[in-house]
């Protein structure tokens, strides 16, 4: 039987957008980012989402303090680490910071530049803009010697390891890409070369940023607006794209070709993995 979505609610609640991220996504390279934190250093989690990654971090680190555009997201990180007297959490946006100079020890970015707040993703200057002033916040916190982490994810990544971005149309990977393939450009390599930021390390985990299940109903979920509002993405799709995305999962679902399609989402995280974690180290 074709399923039905429900695109009328497509447009979730904030409150109802952050429980649903909050329920079904995972803090993806959590080992890869807790390999460059040490014990004592304060942490700024910048575009934090709902605590995933902080209250992990926080178990290393001296203090942690979160931000997010979303306060529905802030609500329940604090929720989530009420119990920890070292995290703090706030609303504030990655491209200005309320924070002194040299105030920590590591700045994490954890898939935020390609989706940064007011980005206007057909003009490859205004996302370049707000990047380098994220980044250039970032080096104005960090102390010397001080470490900034980026999760970001490749064209190859998304074309190889998310299922639901192998069911978008040709017409959005088109239009999207100056924002997908954000942190890929020369540019962006002179940019941190530039900003005194030294490679130190980098790994592209094969897991997921989703709690996985099994594949019909990871499929079935991209039916559902509140699964959807879990990925910026779809917020990105004009409603002809959104409604190709839709009839191919009822394809897939009608077909019975759902577990073909997650076993090469699968082979593609170990090849490539979903995202990769670098880390960065200021130079004195």
């Amino acid at each position: 039987m074709i399923e039905q979505d429900n695109r009328y609610e497509e447009q979730e609640s904030p409150k109802r957008a952050a429980i649903c991220y909050d329920e079904v996504r995972h803090p993806f390279g959590l080992r890869e980012i807790l390999g460059f934190v040490r014990p004592g250093d304060v942490v700024l989690d910048g575009g934090c989402g709902t605590g995933q990654h902080a209250r992990y971090v926080a178990t290393v680190a001296g203090q942690v303090v979160g931000i997010d555009t979303d306060a529905a997201r802030i609500a329940i990180a604090k929720m989530h680490c009420r119990d920890m007297d070292n995290t703090h959490f706030e609303v504030a946006s990655v491209t200005q910071l309320p924070f002194e100079d040299n105030s920590f020890d590591v700045v994490l970015l954890a898939q935020v530049l390609h989706h940064l707040k007011g980005c206007d993703t057909s003009k490859s200057d205004v996302l370049r803009r707000q990047c380098k002033q994220s980044l250039m916040e970032a080096k104005r916190l960090l102390r010397v010697r001080g470490r900034l982490i980026l999760v970001t994810t490749s064209r190859e990544q998304r074309r190889t390891a998310y299922w639901h971005f192998n069911l978008f149309p040709q017409s959005a990977w088109e239009r999207l890409d100056p924002c997908w393939s954000l942190t890929e450009d020369s540019w962006f390599t002179s940019m941190v070369q530039q900003l005194a930021f030294v490679e130190i390390g980098s790994a592209a985990p094969s897991e997921s940023h989703w709690f996985d299940t099994y594949a019909e109903l990871m499929v079935r979920r991209g039916l559902d607006s509140g699964w959807r509002s879990t990925d910026v993405a779809f917020s990105l799709l004009s409603s002809a794209e959104l409604d190709q995305f839709i009839n191919r999962v009822n394809t897939i679902l009608a077909t019975g070709i759902a577990g073909d399609l997650m076993k090469a989402v699968r082979f593609g995280r170990t090849s490539h993995g979903e995202a990769t974690v670098r880390a960065y180290e200021v130079l004195p």
